[in-house]
């Protein structure tokens, strides 16, 4: 059940999800992960309820769900997000979180992308179980695209990030300065095992950067 935090997130666009009596089992404690699935049921079901569909709304109804699963759910690794994350609601429960391993960042505006990479390095810097997180979107029409400026502050994070093994950068547009940050990044963190930047224009030069880099890094 939504707490009333959750439920303000709705108020707005006056609507009220359906409520019934206590379920016989707590269903959240079974659910692991959170994909696109939900998402595609949340637009359904706007659409088969005739509401006005619309990003915000949708949105909304996301975030409310998904501040619900973290709250209670005991058992939740995986989680899909788009520029949600940015929601303050997300991201408090998001940094208190000690059971999701893996978060897919996807397809999030210009409009977020700084205070999503802003939000992303401050759960970076706190979360002790987040082993993998993928950026990457499989082509640069539908990618992030966090630029040099994000590659560095991700690189800040990588510096003081003790647990992440897996890091997925694919299609952001670092560029040379981002990919140079990630290489100085790398001769400092010990957990970090797999590194994916293809497609990101970082040149032949940083290529050799990172390249020396990684045969400093025992990880």
């Amino acid at each position: 059940m939504l707490n009333a935090e959750e439920q303000s997130l709705l108020i707005p666009f006056k609507i009220t999800l359906p409520s019934h009596p206590k379920p016989l089992f707590e269903y959240s404690s079974y659910i692991t992960y959170i994909k696109n699935y939900l998402y595609n049921g949340i637009r359904n079901w706007l659409h088969d309820e005739s509401y006005e569909t619309g990003c915000k709304l949708e949105n909304a109804v996301k975030s409310s769900l998904i501040a619900m699963f973290l709250r209670t759910s005991k058992n939740l690794k995986y989680l899909s997000l788009s520029e949600i994350i940015c929601n303050q609601i997300i991201f408090e429960n998001l940094y208190e979180n000690t059971t999701i391993t893996s978060i897919d960042l996807y397809n999030f505006s210009s409009d977020f992308k700084y205070k999503a990479i802003d939000v992303l390095v401050k759960i970076l810097c706190r979360n002790s179980t987040l082993t993998s997180l993928d950026l990457s979107n499989g082509s640069w029409s539908s990618s992030n695209n966090i630029g040099s400026e994000g590659g560095r502050a991700l690189a800040d994070a990588l510096c003081k990030n003790n647990t992440l093994k897996f890091l997925n950068l694919q299609y952001n547009n670092l560029g040379s300065e981002g990919g140079k940050a990630l290489a100085k990044a790398l001769c400092s963190n010990t957990t970090l095992a797999s590194l994916d930047i293809s497609y990101n224009n970082i040149g032949s030069e940083v290529g050799k950067a990172l390249a020396n880099a990684i045969c400093k890094n025992f990880s």
